[in-house]
């Protein structure tokens, strides 16, 4: 008989996963003495499906910034020991988009932004902190750089600098470039972002395969 395990908080859940025999996949999360733990979890007792669980979560490691707790484990953190939540939702239910075996690398720190109508940059400037410019000197694409810097606060709950309108931080006070790079298109649309999160909020629990 199948049984639920003792995994922690289900902090997110992907539906249906077309790319594996609809199955549904989990995001745990579990407090421990030297900070949280994530890990990627289905029900589904397939071949597919431990091979696309663990694509997922090499994928959270290369795109994301995460790293194995140890060798003996699933389990991944954040190499700051922080949460970093609401970027690493976001992020687990964009990677889940990927069909498996597709190529997995950190998204550059650097994207066209069509409404500035040419390249957004984040800069790091050590200690968390990002810097976001325009590479063309105009009003519009300054004005972007700006919005872009503001998206970055809100789906990475990074802080506002005083005085600098496109610079922000994590408050760990650690860099995360991976994530910059891989939320930089969210945080262009940062409201359709936020639709999606407040959308998805009420979605069911995982359950074992007897429960569904």
């Amino acid at each position: 008989m199948s049984k639920t395990l003792d995994l922690g908080q289900r902090i997110e859940i992907h539906s249906m996963d077309k790319y594996c025999q609809d199955i549904s996949l989990g995001l745990y999360r579990q407090e421990t003495n030297q900070g949280p733990q994530f890990l990627v979890h289905t029900y589904a007792g397939s071949k597919a499906a431990s091979e696309r669980v663990e694509y997922i979560r090499q994928a959270l490691v290369t795109m994301l910034g995460l790293e194995a707790v140890d060798a003996d484990t699933n389990w991944l953190k954040f190499s700051c020991g922080q949460d970093h939540l609401r970027a690493l939702k976001r992020s687990f239910l964009d990677l889940c988009k990927l069909e498996t075996g597709a190529p997995l690398q950190p998204k550059p720190l650097r994207a066209f932004d069509k409404k500035a109508n040419g390249d957004l940059e984040a800069t790091s400037l050590g200690n968390g902190k990002y810097h976001i410019q325009a590479l063309a000197d105009e009003e519009t694409a300054t004005k972007r750089a700006a919005a872009l810097a503001r998206g970055f606060a809100k789906l990475c709950e990074m802080n506002p600098v005083d005085g600098e309108q496109r610079t922000v931080q994590f408050p760990c006070g650690a860099d995360h470039h991976e994530v910059i790079g891989i939320l930089t298109y969210r945080a262009q649309n940062v409201r359709a972002a936020m639709r999606e999160e407040e959308q998805s909020s009420g979605r069911g629990v995982l359950a074992p395969p007897s429960q569904q």
